[in-house]
């Protein structure tokens, strides 16, 4: 097997997510390989667990992701692999609601990819780090890393990344309520995308456009990029994309005082939320389900809904290795698509 030639391979599939093409192609080199002949520190066998790995996580299987990844720490991995191994194990505690473990993970992560001086990993992990701020709502921090990682990636052609960046940014801003810094952020993201062909980001783009013109009152324009985003979402596969625009499709109806509607959507959202596994969109879900059961003046839905919540906020603290010895911060759970 030719490790550069697959790895080329693998990735181009990852970035047009033809997942099932790239399952098919690792079997193949699964199938190729003498058992006899493989020994656990293996290149070829290392790098194809990677990919197994990163297929895990494209499907969104985090749990699946981080147990492979945590697998292959323990094997004798050359350093560059040690290094995107951190670098995606990172990605997946943070899409799983680890993030306590992402701090420590994310730093070994930097410390290599400095060694190394590689410049494609670096923009992620410090993307990593903003959302770690952001999780904690120091706005100012987040800042700080999501704008250098922007800077690492401009200009390098790292597209994937430099969109990610902005994405990230415009979430950061509108959340310090500069709606205007936002929008301009994400509709950048948004053109980055569609630009190089990223359709599955592409509608999480258009989601988060329409985040920000919910919050400006203009239901109208919000209601396309919604209507948009979910076309895309749908067409990709993208389950935790539409769990998110569902729940904005649930608290776009809840303002124009369509309340069933809003519950059938934030319903929606939330079957979404739980085949995905994630306690703190579980959590987000149930909240709102929650709120809009006591506009409706049925308070033992509401009441029910609300403990709910409750138990999915204390999930978010359990490691998933480990059990709870905490209890969750309602604000440490606060949510938002990073994508």
């Amino acid at each position: 097997m030719n490790i550069q030639e697959f790895g080329d391979k693998a990735e181009a599939l990852l970035a047009a997510h033809q997942l099932d093409e790239l399952e098919a192609a690792i079997n193949e080199e699964l199938r190729a390989q003498k058992p006899e002949a493989v020994i656990p520190s293996d290149p070829a066998r290392l790098w194809l667990d990677y990919y197994q790995a990163r297929l895990y996580w494209a499907r969104q299987n985090w749990r699946a992701a981080g147990s492979s990844f945590r697998k292959l720490l323990d094997q004798d991995l050359p350093v560059d692999l040690r290094a995107r191994v951190l670098r995606w194990l990172g990605e997946s505690l943070h899409y799983g609601g680890q993030w306590q473990e992402q701090i420590g993970v994310e730093q070994e992560a930097l410390v290599l990819s400095s060694v190394l001086d590689d410049d494609s990993t670096r923009p992620a992990i410090y993307n990593l780090m903003g959302w770690n701020h952001l999780h904690r709502s120091r706005y100012q921090e987040a800042l700080g890393a999501f704008e250098h990682a922007l800077r690492l990636c401009q200009g390098t052609g790292q597209k994937e990344q430099e969109a990610w960046s902005l994405n990230n940014l415009g979430v950061t801003h509108m959340r310090m309520g500069d709606m205007v810094k936002a929008l301009d952020a994400h509709q950048a993201s948004l053109a980055i995308r569609r630009e190089a062909g990223l359709r599955l980001h592409e509608g999480r783009s258009l989601y988060h456009v329409a985040t920000v013109l919910v919050a400006q009152g203009h239901w109208r324009q919000a209601d396309k990029y919604l209507r948009d985003s979910e076309a895309i979402a749908r067409e990709t596969g993208d389950q935790i994309g539409l769990s998110y625009v569902m729940f904005m499709r649930g608290q776009w109806e809840k303002g124009q005082g369509q309340l069933d509607r809003s519950l059938d959507a934030y319903w929606q959202s939330l079957a979404l939320r739980t085949a995905v596994g994630s306690p703190s969109l579980i959590a987000e879900a149930h909240w709102a389900l929650c709120d809009t059961f006591r506009m409706l003046g049925d308070w033992l839905k509401a009441a029910d809904h609300a403990e709910q919540a409750a138990k999915a906020w204390r999930d978010v603290v359990r490691p998933w290795a480990a059990p709870a010895v905490n209890e969750a911060d309602p604000a440490e759970a606060r949510s938002g698509l990073s994508g």
